[in-house]
This record gives structure tokens, sequence and C-alpha cells, in this order.
């Protein structure tokens, strides 16, 4: 993970402790795995302890590594995708009016690989966690998940509490704006269905609706959120707080 602040001031390190134990809180709750990066000292200060992300490391293996870990274990070709997002993405945030900075979040996917050589494709999040005195990004929230669609890249930026998103165009190396996705009543209702496991005849069935009607709002679903099947339509769905 890039980032090319360097250290700004002597930070008391010593009396920012409590956001670790929110972090590992919240790791209890989540099934993605989460990370905490110092951009200043440039290490990994926390990370969870998840098997599919840590490649059969410990916690306390991956934290030594370093930033290595990133460069031994993400896909080679994915390499320049993963730099080219952290540099326009902590580019934007140097440009951002200092209230704003923590209000963004960077996302983007690649493949990590294991000893063997096997890929997985994966979501990668992260969010200004603290600030230095002089505004500068000191530490991020990063999380990893399974990706919701089937190529590296995606990268987006996006505001708490706005609807539109931002796509970053690497051929253009720009980022442009677009508005989110915006689901009907119906397509939710749908959403939450299939969440608890019903079928179209039983969500039919709940509603007083047709089966065909159900899978028109299902066909419309997979066309808005440009996915091939229900399963990858709510991981999406969910990642991104539309339901």
């Amino acid at each position: 993970m890039q980032n090319t602040y360097t250290k700004h001031s002597e930070q008391p390190y010593a009396s920012h402790t409590a956001y670790l134990e929110i972090a590992k809180a919240f790791d209890r709750l989540t099934y993605k795995s989460i990370y905490i990066f110092d951009c200043i000292q440039r290490k990994i200060e926390y990370i969870s302890n998840h098997r599919f992300f840590l490649h059969n490391h410990t916690p306390e293996e991956i934290i030594e590594m370093g930033e290595g870990f990133f460069h031994t274990f993400i896909k080679t070709e994915d390499q320049p995708i993963v730099n080219q997002a952290n540099e326009a993405g902590f580019a934007f945030y140097a440009a951002l009016p200092e209230s704003e900075r923590k209000s963004y979040t960077l996302a983007y996917n690649f493949h990590l690989v294991d000893k063997n050589q096997n890929t997985l494709l994966v979501n990668h999040r992260l969010t200004p966690l603290l600030i230095t005195n002089e505004g500068k990004i000191w530490k991020t929230l990063g999380m990893i998940s399974l990706a919701t669609n089937n190529s590296s890249g995606n990268i987006t930026l996006t505001k708490d509490g706005d609807n539109s998103i931002l796509k970053y165009d690497i051929e253009a190396d720009q980022w442009i704006g677009h508005s989110k996705i915006a689901l009907s009543e119906r397509e939710i209702q749908i959403l939450r269905f299939y969440a608890q496991g019903l079928t179209i005849n039983g969500i039919a069935s709940v509603l007083n609706l047709s089966a065909d009607t159900i899978k028109f709002h299902r066909r419309n679903l997979l066309q808005k959120l440009e996915v091939n099947n229900i399963n990858k339509a709510l991981a999406y769905a969910t990642a991104c707080k539309l339901i």
C-alpha cells in the first residue's frame, strides 16, 4: 500500500490506543478481515486473524512482514493497479479540506496469490482513521473481503452520506463522478427476502405477487448491479449499503 507522506511531527502515539480496542471489538463482529496501517511509521499495526487473507501466516508474522506482505501476496499483474489506486486515492485525500478527509472511502479489487499460485479476487477498502496535527493521514483502517465482480481494478471513492460515487479512469488518470445505484422499494424487499433464504415462489407468496413479477424485478436488479446472479447481487448490495 503506497502513500507518499513522510513523518511530519512527533505524535504522542501512546495516548492514542482506544482505537485498537475498538478495532478488535469490530473484528469480532465481522466476517471480513480488517487491519490498521500506520502511514507515518510505515507499518501494519493490527490485522485480523482471518485464514483466507493471512495465507496460513499468523497475524504477528504479517505485522513483521509489514508492507512486504502486500508485495509478496498480490498478483504481479495487479501490482500496478494497486499502486495507481493508492497514489490516486491519497492524492485526492491530500487535496481535500482537512474537515472532509475522514468522510471518504477508497476501494478497489485485486488478486491475492498463495504459495501454490492459487488466486483469490478480493475487495480492498480503506479510510482515514487518524489525522496528524498537520492534517496528513496518520493511520488508516482497511478491510478485505471477497470481491463481488470478476475483475481487478474497479477503483472508487465514496463519501459518507453522499449519493454520488467517483470512479477512477486509469487510462485518463482522473476521477469521474457517477450517481450511486438506486434500488426501488420493491427491489430492496426482494433482496431482503432472498437474504432470508426465500425462493422465487416463496417471495411471490409473501408479497402476493406472481412468480413472473418477482423474476422481472430480479432481472432488473441484476442489470442495475451489473452482476449475473442473486448471490452476487446480495453481496454487492450489502457492501454498498443498498439494503
